[in-house]
């Protein structure tokens, strides 16, 4: 009985350990996710801008 425990404790522990390990990766997938958002943001941002300051009718 003691040993399936043993084995039990270890199994369980290893599981945990990759539960942990996969949180860690998910968390720099999505930061990393995150700042490539925010950098598809900003190029479209400096692009849009470009584009309305050539075709904005300016004032006469």
């Amino acid at each position: 009985m003691s040993v399936n425990l043993v084995i039990s404790e270890i199994c369980c522990n290893f599981k945990v350990l990759i539960y942990k390990q996969l949180q860690t990766k998910i968390a720099m997938i999505a930061e990393n996710k995150v700042t490539e958002i925010f950098c598809m943001a900003d190029d479209f941002c400096k692009f849009f801008d470009a584009m309305v300051a050539k075709y904005t009718l300016k004032p006469t």
